[in-house]
């Protein structure tokens, strides 16, 4: 009489196993799941053995996570899955089911031979796409029968299982991915800053600690309008919206170190997001400028040194210039010249831009403020000196695409009117009070540095009266925006010009850039700003000149 078949009835009533999947693996995780996993599929379904496995590709080995045999739990060892049954349920994603005699079909398997194996049920374990991650089997020493049921409850452990070490690859790649981003974090030689959506910090890594000069613990839990510059908080504070809405950013801006010293950074930050595309942080990159803005910083020294340093005196006349860059160096250009072998009633004012700005645009004026300059000592008429830098400013900047626009504005005591070259440069303004009026001081001409052979006409005006005002500027004013993206605008411009008209150049110049300044709050500045204020006076004798070179 052979060995009775397995007893399957119990497996006929669903409810039994589900609660024996539920209780047996509810509360496990991980190692415990596994062995609790393989523990309740045997006594379930009455085997003698049963095992989970993950399957290795590169090994061709399987994994063996948890193996129930007789009462025993084994974990953590290797068998090549070559030649077992479990071969053909990897190689076929499907239910291998072998009813009895399996000792006949895979004669040299060790395990079989020892426990005297009769049959064997294995089903793949799959994940999402469909991808191979293991097995489950079960073999016992008595037959198993093909009992549609025992498929049921077969395929709900596998399932359990499939989800578990789903979840535990899942976990190991996030804890890999974290341990990646931790130590690139830590010792990258950039600062780096983690915040919530309340802009609290809740990261920094050593570099940013050192950079700023406190402890990793001073640091967390503030924000980082703690450590920035008045400017730049109120640039953080005006645009917050906008930046943290952005998904990739970059600027520019200034923090305190605990000694005091101002710090140029610039920022590269991105949304940190979860799986479910939920915001749930702030990554940012922090790069010290300090080197890289000091041979700037310099150079702008130099540039500002080569601009007027104190308003001309010229009878008749009150003159007010200034140039604001936006970077550490830049493209605008004005200047005072009376020639120092002429008479000190007349003066030319000179207004430039050159495009762009930066680095290059600073090279290209500080050339230009010396052909001016060379120019204007070899001769005295304004259009030939226009013409000779026009001329030479051709070579200089041949094949780069670069080009000024310039206003070139003379000035004599003798003659109450106005000479002026417009060299593709927006026309100066002048305001007359007396009958609120103003006029665009016009004339054809080309920008500089474009056709060596063009030539450029003197414009003449009747009588600038006093109390008449003229202004010369750069498009960085009327160009300039708010945060909400709208311009500053000439109308703008002429408002304020027209509201400050009864106060002196200086008054009206300063007027304009504050006005400018409260219209861009919280923006950063994208272009140069230059303005001379000329405001035609009641004679009187002026103070002694010294103009040198």
């Amino acid at each position: 009489m052979g060995t009775p078949a397995l007893d399957i009835k119990r497996i006929h009533d669903e409810n039994i196993v589900l609660r024996n999947i539920l209780e047996g693996t509810a509360t496990a995780t991980g190692e415990h799941f596994f062995r609790a996993l393989v523990e309740n599929l045997a006594k379930t379904i009455q085997t003698h053995s049963a095992w989970v496995t993950e399957y290795v590709p590169a090994k061709r080995q399987l994994h063996a996570l948890a193996f129930w045999s007789d009462g025993q739990v084994y974990e953590n060892f290797f068998i090549d899955v070559d030649g077992t049954p479990c071969q053909k349920v990897i190689e076929s994603t499907d239910i291998i089911h072998y009813p009895d005699n399996v000792l006949r079909l895979y004669p040299q398997n060790a395990t079989f031979k020892e426990f005297r194996a009769r049959s064997y049920l294995g089903i793949p374990l799959l994940d999402n796409a469909g991808r191979v991650l293991g097995n489950l089997a079960v073999f016992d020493t008595r037959p198993m029968p093909r009992e549609p049921q025992l498929l049921v409850v077969f395929r709900i452990f596998a399932a359990r299982a499939s989800a578990e070490l789903q979840r535990l690859h899942a976990e190991d790649k996030l804890r890999k991915s974290e341990e990646t981003f931790r130590r690139i974090i830590e010792t990258t030689g950039e600062g780096f800053v983690l915040m919530d959506e309340d802009m609290t910090i809740s990261r920094a890594n050593e570099a940013f600690c050192r950079m700023i000069g406190y402890g990793l613990s001073d640091i967390v839990g503030r924000s980082p309008m703690d450590f920035a510059t008045q400017d730049f908080r109120q640039f953080l504070t005006v645009n917050r919206e906008n930046l943290f809405a952005e998904q990739h950013k970059e600027f520019e801006g200034r923090l305190l170190s605990k000694a005091g010293r101002e710090i140029p950074v610039r920022i590269y930050g991105d949304i940190l997001k979860d799986d479910l595309g939920k915001t749930i942080g702030y990554m940012n990159f922090v790069s010290d400028l300090t080197l890289q803005k000091r041979s700037l910083v310099l150079a702008g020294e130099v540039q500002r040194s080569l601009m007027p340093q104190s308003s001309p005196k010229l009878k008749g006349y009150d003159i007010a210039g200034k140039t604001l860059s936006c970077d550490e160096i830049g493209g605008d250009y004005f200047d005072y010249w009376v020639a120092p072998n002429k008479s000190r009633d007349a003066i030319t004012i000179v207004v430039g831009d050159v495009t762009g700005h930066g680095a290059e645009a600073a090279l290209l004026m500080t050339t230009a403020r010396a052909i001016f300059r060379m120019k204007a000592l070899q001769m005295d008429d304004m259009a030939e000196i226009i013409n000779a830098m026009n001329r030479q400013l051709v070579l200089d900047v041949h094949d780069t695409g670069r080009f000024m626009t310039l206003f070139c504005l003379r000035l004599e005591t003798w003659d109450k009117g106005a000479q002026w070259i417009r060299a593709g440069h927006t026309p100066a303004l002048l305001y007359q009070p007396d009958q609120d009026r103003f006029a665009e001081l016009k004339g054809e001409g080309l920008a500089l540095g474009v056709d060596a052979d063009y030539r450029y006409q003197v414009q003449r005006s009747r009588e600038i009266a006093a109390g008449h005002i003229i202004a010369l500027g750069t498009d960085g004013i009327w160009e300039t925006f708010d945060r909400n993206g709208r311009p500053y605008g000439m109308r703008r411009f002429r408002n304020v010009i027209r509201r400050n008209a009864h106060k002196g150049a200086t008054a009206i110049l300063e007027a304009v850039y504050a006005d400018v300044q409260r219209f861009a709050y919280g923006t950063k500045q994208e272009d140069d700003i230059s303005l001379v204020i000329v405001k035609a006076v009641p004679d009187q004798a002026p103070p002694p000149l010294d103009w040198s070179i």
